[in-house]
């Protein structure tokens, strides 16, 4: 029995490292994304991430860890803009290259891992644009692609091995003279991974987040913004068995914007607030260049 208890006492502690980087917890939208586009053009987006994580949290109570957790991740996303019967729409496909550092995992060994990560490709259409009170309202949907390194004989994974499928709505609206406010939900589904750990069949609820924030221009160059993010769902089974897992996560993102002939340049930080069941995010470092051809 005692054995058993510390099975699944390393499996849970598995669980919560794999869904540090498998779902990244939000379908985050970068000031003024909401805004339609005008025309067609094409754009590319490259992007550094990197994730440090700290304390480790159960049902919203610390425990005793001294586990150390990196996340680094380069992307590039390939996007197109056009008109379908005169509504602005978009679409793009992005990947990763990820590093992942690890030690002091209970039940999981120490060390790197480095791979290709899930293909997302996306789809966007604004419904509802008025320039003139410069109001936009946009949906998405998403489809991510197992096309990441996975090996089921290994507890951590750049891939997930399952297929994602999200829906997301967002609203953007100017308050005042040089103040956007914007909204948006998303919900993220995903497929079952029967070659977890082995053989073992991993199941995951939807996955809400909320996400509201405000962006100040001081000039056509140079813009801030501050947001903020709830994430709720996710909770795990395993071969049936509830992981008591669920995600109930508040956090904060400062973005700072400059555009320039030769692109637009986004440096982003941000923490997690609160994360009840998983080590918390202590810093979150974006680095964004984006430019036209």
């Amino acid at each position: 029995m005692l054995i058993n208890y510390l099975n699944k006492f390393k499996l849970l502690y598995v669980i919560t490292l794999v869904m540090i980087h498998k779902i990244a917890f939000a379908i985050d939208l970068q000031p003024g994304e909401i805004k339609a586009p005008i025309g067609t053009f094409n754009t590319a987006q490259m992007s550094y991430l990197y994730v440090e994580k700290g304390d480790k949290y159960t049902h919203g109570k610390k425990t005793p860890d001294a586990s150390h957790i990196n996340y680094n991740a380069f992307l590039l996303r390939l996007s197109h803009a056009f008109d379908i019967m005169k509504i602005p729409a978009a679409a793009y496909v992005q990947s990763s290259i990820n590093h992942l550092e690890n030690t002091n995992i209970p039940g999981v060994a120490n060390g790197n891992e480095n791979g290709i990560g899930d293909t997302a490709f996306v789809f966007a259409l604004w419904p509802h644009v008025d320039r003139a009170k410069e109001e936009h309202f946009g949906i998405a949907a998403y489809l991510t692609l197992p096309t990441g390194d996975y090996d089921k004989n290994r507890a951590i994974n750049i891939g997930n091995n399952i297929y994602q499928t999200a829906l997301q709505a967002g609203y953007q609206k100017k308050l005042m003279e040089n103040i956007n406010w914007m909204n948006a939900l998303d919900v993220v589904l995903s497929t079952d991974n029967n070659e977890y750990l082995g053989n073992k069949k991993l199941e995951k609820d939807p996955l809400y987040t909320f996400q509201t924030g405000l962006q100040y221009l001081f000039n056509p160059t140079y813009s801030v913004s501050i947001g903020y993010f709830y994430t709720v769902g996710g909770e795990s089974t395993i071969n049936g068995i509830d992981q008591g897992n669920i995600n109930k996560i508040h956090r904060y993102q400062l973005s700072g914007q400059g555009n320039y002939n030769f692109g637009r340049l986004t440096l982003q930080y941000g923490s997690e607030l609160v994360n009840e069941n998983s080590y918390i995010e202590e810093h979150r470092l974006i680095t964004i260049y984006t430019f036209k051809f």
